[in-house]
């Protein structure tokens, strides 16, 4: 017999190798294997072959052959790769049925892959940027390339992870760029979230690099609930991706199966009995032939006259499911080789033979090479990828074998398996406590329930520091569930899994799961008087209480039961409470007792004398900043913070405060000290690799963009930081998203495209008074004024008390004055210009980086125009005109002009007229130039409603603005001047001058200061 792996011709009774030691009946098997043909899936074929050619070119794809359990997706993936030409690098990674895979386990299996053919100057080429986090958690990596200097940690799970997923993508990148990479993932079904979280955040770079990447699933095994489900629908966002579902064979495949599988002419009525039985699933096809062939009713090869029937086919039953065939396949195979299949069932699809062995008895160990062979030659088993595994040939076999084990044996074994692997691998590295935690869970209540829980929580542990929090969720559950089995006199160890999963789910953003499991694990801590879990539970539930925005009620009582439980004093967790409570009362409505709160927490901080608490605690406090009256105290604290982070060397706190400065910056309307610090932090951001950063700058981008009226940009930009923004858990990135494509398309006047979507949003949330008055505004704007009347006055019940004090406060105001002056209501709009008057010298914000409407004085002189307080209004809009120019906010300053005219066409007073026509000449100029097109419009109706009669022909076919910059010009002031004293840019002036001297016929400003003279301009 010929040994696959080394070529030489051995004795036919020989089982292993002479010169390898490899098995000779598994290479036998290989062997026939590999010179399988494919049957009917050429289309799918084709298809995926036209994939890889793209790919060679660099053009990327995500494929998924989906179908029923056997009906080929693993053989034609298989197919596929042995195709695969020019130099395209094949990689596998399987995922595991049993729940016991480590994280990551595709994805690591062909970074194994990968790495097993590189040398190490290949490996020293690798961008460390991408070797180094990805280092952090895959041992081989260190040990390929010792010299990789530690990373700078980073105190936020979720930034880790994501620095961890974007290295490992660019990782791939790289890969790529020096061969074609088909990367193949069998069996997606089963994969941990991990992998999926990370398959989904690998997706988008896909497209433009030479990678393939395809995945086989079980589409029956889906619901909505699982989580490939969710991926799914992610990945079909985008044009790249590619779905083929496999069907079953049609009666000639079936036929040309049959024939494949031993059975040759047989009967044509016992093959539609075949088809039609098996529905053309493959496998159940080769199962059924080789069944009917081990109890004799066909024989292997026998090829018979397709005239003469066979004799037994009118009495031949077919079980009714694939199962059914497997299990009578095994009943062929002798008892021992049955009893070691079970065993081999029990470790997994996939078993070393040494662990195996372990798991035999004196009498079951004799038969085992025995057993082995059997198995291989029926084609129940087949040999594995590494030396000394093998494999069941379909995981419904090893499913088939597990089943039928009873459940008081297959516990026993559980714990037998997990005792083994214990003695086998006794390192401290804790690669074997995930399949560890599945076993000993799987034997409950046979195996003691301490030692259940306290592997599974060092499973749940280890998985947190590989930054894969769903594999922690689930192994904390694993935990609390054995732990229910222990003793209930020690409530401690409980309550400690109930926090530590209440923050595994708040970092993947399942904020409703994580507030009650944090509740439940305040209510045991109360009464086991821990105060430190009471503290840590509080602490945890604010958190999943802030991060989505919701009320901070109920954060807040928790907050002050865990204060009461402390023993007071200055230490730097009290201060930590103290501020967090500030926080949740912030986000109550009370102010007030928020800015006590925070004092308190600074002054204990202080007193710590601990300059990093301080410096934490003086930042946590920052996040309280919504009440614009503040400000000087939160840049004061700013400076500190940063003095103090930057003197202990804590370069991420430092990082942190200062896009708190940015966003201050910001609202004061320093754009361009904030595009110089907006550079720095992002320089910043890309050293230390903080995502969070990365995202905050792309939003910052964005709205800078709107702020200046480049809209394409802005759409550009919006795109871009909602693909950065999507692949961090826990962050609404859709939210701000939506935020600011609303913004764009109000400033477009586009808004009656978003009126289903946003309808759509307040009838799912009730509760969102964060869109109520965006879609007050979206009434307002497209003409639905009853309805923006009703939304409106909902939301002005007891002086607009619904709208909090929160990030999104400025804009809920802003959007509400404008539908306040639209409808016309002075009552109301009395009390929104006191709710306003703090922020006057200020710009609007939403939230911190989402969006900016430019100078708040504005909206105030737009709701003094609704009071008829016309001297307000004025010194309201000039301040806005001066602050929008001095910014460059070109879309605030075309409405400041639109509202200001509409004012003083309203006045009518002595010279009213003639500056209302320059403001709406201004206006119409700028708003025409950005493409706002309902802003032109609305300044066209204004401009028409201004009277002929008291409209006057300048000499020349000057304009009114013309007329106005000749005669500052004729006064001797410059382009500068003449800008400051207009509200407009000297590029605008510029203009106007250069249309000037074409109008009057002047070579220079000279000549048209002549013009001026003889036309009497100079006493206009």
């Amino acid at each position: 017999m010929q040994c696959r792996r080394c070529g030489r011709d051995n004795r036919t009774d020989a089982r292993f190798c002479d010169a390898c030691g490899a098995h000779l009946v598994a290479c036998a098997v290989q062997q026939e294997a590999a010179r399988t043909p494919v049957i009917g899936r050429e289309a799918e074929l084709g298809a995926l072959a036209g994939l890889v050619g793209h790919m060679i070119d660099g053009h990327g794809a995500i494929a998924m052959l989906a179908g029923e359990p056997g009906i080929g997706k693993t053989h034609t993936a298989q197919a596929l790769a042995s195709r695969a030409t020019h130099g395209v690098r094949v990689l596998w990674g399987r995922c595991n049925e049993q729940p016991g895979a480590p994280p990551y386990w595709p994805w690591l299996q062909i970074m194994r892959a990968w790495l097993a053919g590189r040398d190490e100057e290949t490996l020293r080429a690798v961008p460390v940027s991408t070797v180094a986090p990805i280092a952090e958690i895959f041992p081989e990596i260190r040990q390929r390339i010792v010299d990789l200097a530690p990373l700078l940690p980073t105190p936020d799970p979720q930034q880790q992870r994501f620095r961890l997923f974007d290295a490992w993508t660019g990782f791939w990148k790289f890969a790529a760029a020096t061969e074609p990479l088909l990367l193949i993932i069998d069996n997606l079904h089963w994969a941990d979230a991990s992998s999926l979280g990370f398959l989904e955040f690998l997706a988008p770079e896909v497209a433009d690099h030479r990678i393939l990447l395809l995945a086989t699933y079980r589409d029956v095994e889906l619901d909505r609930q699982h989580p490939l489900s969710a991926t799914l629908g992610d990945l079909a966002r985008y044009a790249h991706f590619h779905r083929f579902h496999l069907a079953g064979f049609d009666r000639r495949e079936t036929e040309a199966m049959v024939a494949l599988s031993g059975g040759k002419g047989i009967a044509p009525r016992l093959l539609d009995t075949i088809h039609s039985q098996t529905e053309g699933n493959p496998l159940f096809i080769a199962e059924t032939i080789r069944l009917l062939i081990q109890e004799g009713t066909l024989e292997h090869g026998m090829a018979r006259p397709p005239t003469e029937p066979h004799p037994a086919a009118p009495c031949v039953r077919i079980p009714e499911g694939v199962k059914q065939i497997i299990g009578r396949r095994l009943d062929h195979l002798s008892p021992p080789t049955n009893r070691v299949l079970e065993r081999a069932a029990l470790i997994g699809r996939i078993f070393e033979l040494r662990l195996l062995r372990y798991l035999l008895d004196e009498a079951l160990a004799i038969h085992f090479n025995d057993a082995i062979e059997e198995a291989l030659r029926s084609r129940i088993l087949e040999p594995g990828e590494q030396p000394g595994c093998f494999q069941f040939s379909h995981a419904l076999i090893r499913e088939t074998l597990y089943d039928e084990i009873p459940m008081l044996t297959r516990c026993a074994l559980h714990l037998q398996v997990a005792r083994t692997i214990e003695e086998f691998d006794s390192d401290d590295s804790g690669q074997h406590l995930s399949v560890l935690a599945h076993h000993y869970a799987s034997a409950l209540p046979v195996a003691d329930a301490a030692r259940a829980t306290d592997v599974a929580r060092c499973a749940a542990e280890r998985a947190t520091r590989l930054l894969a929090h769903e594999e922690a969720v689930r192994y904390y559950r694993l935990a609390l569930q054995a732990a229910s089995m222990t003793s209930p006199d020690d409530p401690v160890s409980r309550i400690r899994l109930l926090n530590a999963l209440g923050e595994s789910l708040t970092l993947l953003g399942d904020y409703l799961q994580a507030r009650e499991t944090f509740g439940q694990a305040m209510s045991l801590a109360r009464v086991a008087r821990q105060a430190d879990e009471m503290m840590r539970a509080a602490m945890g539930f604010e958190m999943a209480t802030w991060s989505p925005g919701l009320p901070g009620q109920s954060a807040a009582q928790l907050l002050r039961e865990a204060l009461a439980a402390q023993d007071g004093g200055n230490s730097p967790a009290r201060a930590k409470l103290l501020s967090a409570l500030a926080r949740a009362l912030i986000f109550s409505g009370d102010e007030t007792q928020a800015a006590i709160v925070r004092d308190q927490a600074l002054a204990i901080a202080r007193r710590s004398g601990d300059k990093t608490a301080l410096a934490s605690t003086l930042a946590s406090a920052l996040s309280i900043r919504w009440q614009p009256e503040r400000s000087g105290e939160r840049l004061r604290d700013i400076g500190e913070a940063l003095d103090l982070a930057q003197g202990t060397d804590n370069l991420l706190l430092a990082l942190d405060v200062k896009a708190w400065e940015l966003f201050e910056t910001m609202e004061l309307g320093d754009l361009s000290t904030w595009l110089m610090q907006l550079a720095q932090l992002e320089r910043q951001a890309d050293e230390l690799r903080q995502p969070f950063m990365r995202y905050v700058a792309a939003t910052s981008r964005a709205t800078c963009a709107l702020l200046q009226g480049r809209f394409k940009d802005a759409e550009h930009l919006i795109a871009q930081a909602l693909q950065i923004g999507r692949r961090m858990p826990g962050l609404d990135a859709p939210g701000v998203y939506g935020m600011q494509m609303f913004t764009l398309r109000c400033e477009q006047g586009r808004l009656r495209e978003l009126t289903p979507l946003v309808q759509a949003f307040v009838r799912a949330m009730p509760r969102a008074g964060l869109w109520r008055p965006g879609l007050a505004l979206l009434y307002a704007e497209i003409g639905l004024l009853d309805e923006a009347r009703c939304e409106f006055e909902a939301l002005a019940a007891d002086a607009f008390s619904a709208i909090r004090h929160d990030a999104l406060r400025a804009a809920s105001l802003a959007y509400l004055a404008q539908v306040c002056a639209r409808l016309d209501d002075k009552p109301h709009a009395d009390v929104l210009y006191a709710l306003l008057l703090p922020y006057a010298g200020r710009n609007l914000l939403i939230g911190t980086t989402v969006g900016c409407f430019g100078a708040a004085a504005s909206l105030l002189g737009l709701l003094a125009t609704t009071q008829r307080n016309w001297q307000e209004a004025q010194r309201h809009f000039e301040s806005a005109l001066t602050m929008n120019l001095r910014q460059g906010a070109e879309p605030a300053l075309a409405r400041t002009r639109l509202r200001y005219a509409s004012m003083r066409l309203a006045r009518n007073a002595d010279g009213d007229i003639d500056a209302a026509r320059v403001l709406l000449e201004d206006a119409h100029a700028a708003a025409e130039r950005m493409g706002m097109g309902a802003l032109t419009r609305e300044i066209d109706s204004a401009q028409r409603s201004i009277e002929p009669a008291s409209s006057r022909a300048w000499p020349a076919g000057l304009s009114t603005r013309e007329t106005e910059v000749l005669r500052l010009v004729s006064s001797g002031l410059g382009n500068r001047e003449i800008a400051e004293q207009l509200f407009v840019s000297p590029n605008t002036i510029a203009n106007h001058i250069r249309a000037i001297l074409t109008k009057t016929n002047s070579a220079n400003r000279t000549e048209a200061a002549a013009f001026a003279v003889r036309n009497g301009l100079t006493d206009v």
